[in-house]
C-alpha cells in the first residue's frame, strides 16, 4: 500500500541558536532582571555539567524572567529545546506554581496564557540549550470583542433544564441567584435531570464574563454557554445517553485575537480550566486548575475496576532509552513496560502480546496504562502484555509523522522494531503484535499496520482521525484511508475500532467527522472480510474515555482462555 504524503527532511535549526549562546552579555543567572518580549527572545543553556568528571550527572537549573504585560493581555509563544526536557511555570509571590505552561517536554512546545498578575515571575527549568520566544501580546483593546458578549436568554426561549427554567422564573420575580448556586455547590456540576425528553446534562458557570465556552463535554464544537438574562449565571444543556462518561473544562473570557479562525479557536487553551463546582477532578497528577479537568460518569457508564491502582497487584517495570533516527532527523524517548511474571497464574509466555502505542507521555502519566496492564494481567483478563510507548519529539513532529506518513512507518518497522526485539526476553509473533493509538495515533496505527502487516498483525484505533486526507485531495467527501483499503489486497490484520458518539464533525457534514469516518471505515473493513471489532461509546475525544477503551481493545483482541 502506497501513501502519497511524504515528510520533508528538516534539519534542527534555530536562528543564532548554537553553543556560543552563553556570552557574558546575557544575564541568564545574574542579578539583573531578565525580560522576555516579542522583540527579544531568550536563549541559553541550563545544562551545567561537570566537564572534568563525566560520572557526575548534569544538574537541573532554572531561569527566572519577567514578561512585561497588562492585565488581560493574551500571550502566546513557545520554548524550543534540542533533546532536553523543559518545564515552564508562572510563579506567584509565595514561590508556588500558579500555572504550568509547559510540563517536562522537549522540542518545540507552544504556550498560551492570559495575564492575570503581571508581577509574577516566569521560570524555565530543566537542562540543556533552549530558546524562548514570545510570539503574541494582544491587549484587550486590540482584541475583537465586538459581539463577544454572550446573548441573554429571551423570555420566550425554551429551556431544557427544569432547574434553570425555575431560576429564570425567580429572576423575573426580582430574586437573586444565590439560592440556586448554593444548591449547585451541594449537587455538583453538571446538573443531571431526568425529563420527558431524556437525560438532560447542563453545564454552568458563574461570573460577570464577556463569554464562556465549553471545552470537551458532549460536543467538539467549543459550544458557547448562554447568559441567563443579565444574571451571573451561564448555562448550556444537552440531552445525553445514560452511559455518558467524559471530561471537560470551562473557558471564561476567551481571548478574541484579530487573526484567523484557527487562531481564535486555539485561544481557548489560554483560559480553559477545571469547573469549580464539579466534585470529580482528573487527573491527580495535574499541577494547576488549567491542567485539571472535570469529569462526569453517569449511572450506566462502563465500570472498569482495573483503571485504578490495586494495592495487591504487582507493578510491571518501566525502562526508557533514546531512539535516534537519521531518516527522521530526530530523537525521542521509547519506554518499555515489562509485566511481572507470576508463575502461579495461568499467564504463559507462549501467549504473550506485544503492544506498540503512540503518545507515550499521555498514556503513561495521564491514562496510567502501566497500571491498567498490571490489573488486566493480574485478573487474567489478558495474557502477559509487553508495551512499547513511543513518544513524540514535539507537537510539530507528531503532526508530521502520525498522519499516514510512509517514511515514519518505515522507520518504525525497519529501525525501531529491530531494537525492541533485541530487548525482549522472548520473540513475539506478528499475530500477537498490536499497534495502537488515539486520534492521529489511531490513524497512524491503521496505516502503519496495513503497510507493514508482516510486523503488526493487530490494530487498536481509538477515535482515529480518519477525516484526515492528503493536502492535494480536494474532494468534499474525504475518506482517504477507507479508499486505500478498497484499492489494496486484503492484509492479515485484525482491527479494534472505537469512536465516541459525541465526535461529530465541526461545521461539516456528519460523514466527515470522527464518528462518521470511523463508521465508514468499519463498513469497508467488514466488506473486505477483515476481522473487525467495532465499539461506540457515549464519550468524546477524550483520554478519560480512552483509558478504558484501550483495555477493552486488548480484551477484545486477546481474551482470556476462559472466554475463548
Amino acid at each position: 500500500m502506497r501513501y502519497i504524503r511524504f515528510l520533508p527532511k528538516k534539519k534542527w535549526a534555530i536562528a543564532g541558536f548554537t553553543f556560543l549562546l552563553y556570552s557574558a552579555s546575557f544575564p541568564a543567572f545574574g542579578s539583573e532582571a531578565t525580560m522576555l518580549t516579542i522583540e527579544s527572545p531568550l536563549k541559553g543553556d541550563l545544562n551545567h555539567s561537570n566537564r572534568e568528571n563525566a560520572d557526575i550527572k548534569p544538574q537541573h537549573k532554572s531561569l527566572d524572567f519577567s514578561v512585561p504585560c497588562d492585565t488581560g493581555d493574551y500571550l502566546t509563544g513557545y520554548v524550543e529545546s534540542d533533546r532536553s526536557m523543559m518545564t515552564l511555570d508562572v510563579i506567584d509571590a509565595t514561590g508556588k506554581v500558579s500555572r504550568r505552561l509547559i510540563d517536562n517536554k522537549s522540542g518545540k512546545q507552544h504556550f498560551y496564557s492570559v495575564a492575570e498578575n503581571c508581577a509574577e515571575t516566569w521560570r524555565l527549568s530543566g537542562s540543556g540549550a533552549y530558546q524562548i520566544v514570545l510570539e503574541q501580546r494582544v491587549s484587550l483593546a486590540e482584541q475583537d470583542l465586538k459581539g463577544s458578549l454572550g446573548n441573554s436568554l429571551d423570555s420566550s426561549d425554551t429551556l431544557l433544564s427544569p432547574r434553570v427554567s425555575a431560576l429564570l422564573e425567580s429572576l423575573q420575580k426580582g430574586q437573586s441567584t444565590d439560592r440556586f448556586w448554593a444548591e449547585v455547590e451541594v449537587l455538583g456540576t453538571p446538573l443531571i435531570e431526568d425529563t420527558a425528553l431524556g437525560t438532560v446534562m447542563t453545564f454552568l458557570a458563574r461570573g460577570d464574563y464577556r463569554n464562556v465556552k465549553l471545552m470537551g463535554g458532549p460536543s467538539t464544537n467549543h459550544d458557547a454557554l448562554q447568559r441567563l438574562v443579565d444574571s451571573d449565571t451561564w448555562y448550556k444543556s444537552f440531552i445525553v445517553p445514560n452511559n455518558t462518561h467524559l471530561s471537560y473544562q470551562i473557558a471564561p473570557n476567551i481571548p478574541e485575537p484579530p487573526l484567523s479562525e484557527f487562531a481564535r479557536r486555539v485561544a481557548i487553551k489560554a483560559v480553559a480550566q477545571v469547573d469549580p463546582y464539579n466534585h470529580h477532578s482528573w487527573p491527580r497528577s495535574a499541577t494547576d486548575k488549567y491542567t485539571t479537568k472535570s469529569t462526569i460518569t453517569l449511572k450506566d457508564a462502563p465500570n472498569r475496576r482495573w483503571i485504578k491502582r490495586q494495592a495487591e497487584v504487582p507493578k510491571g517495570a518501566l525502562s526508557t532509552f533514546k531512539f535516534t533516527s537519521s531518516t527522521l532527523d530526530n530523537t525521542r524517548d521509547i519506554t518499555i513496560y515489562s509485566p511481572t511474571v507470576n508463575n502461579n497464574k495461568e499467564n504463559s509466555k507462549d501467549d504473550a502480546v506485544l503492544l506498540y502505542i503512540f503518545d507515550a507521555e499521555a498514556y503513561i502519566d495521564t491514562v496510567g496504562l502501566p497500571t491498567i496492564l498490571d490489573n488486566l494481567i493480574a485478573e487474567g483478563k489478558v495474557p502477559l502484555v509487553t508495551a512499547v510507548f513511543i513518544s513524540n519529539p514535539d507537537n510539530d513532529a507528531r503532526a508530521r509523522e502520525l498522519p499516514a506518513n510512509p517514511m515514519f512507518a518505515d522507520v518504525l518497522a525497519n529501525e525501531l522494531v529491530p531494537q525492541i526485539n533485541k530487548r525482549l526476553p522472548v520473540a513475539i509473533p506478528t499475530d500477537r503484535t498490536v499497534i495502537a493509538g488515539s486520534s492521529y495515533g489511531g490513524l497512524a496505527a491503521t496505516t502503519i499496520a496495513l503497510r507493514h502487516s508482516d510486523i503488526f498483525g493487530n490494530v487498536i484505533s481509538m477515535s482515529g482521525s480518519y477525516w484526515w486526507h492528503p493536502k492535494d485531495q480536494t474532494a468534499e467527501d474525504k475518506h482517504f484511508v477507507a479508499s486505500e483499503v478498497i484499492k489494496m489486497d486484503k492484509a492479515p490484520v485484525r482491527f479494534f475500532l472505537s469512536a465516541g458518539v459525541f465526535e461529530t464533525a465541526r461545521g461539516k457534514s456528519g460523514s466527515n467527522g470522527i464518528l462518521g469516518t470511523n463508521r465508514h471505515l468499519r463498513d469497508i473493513l467488514l466488506a473486505k472480510r477483515y476481522d473487525t471489532h467495532y465499539q461506540e461509546y457515549a464519550a468524546g475525544h477524550d483520554y478519560f474515555a480512552w483509558r478504558g477503551i484501550i483495555g477493552d481493545g486488548l480484551v477484545s483482541l486477546f481474551p482470556s482462555k476462559e472466554k475463548k
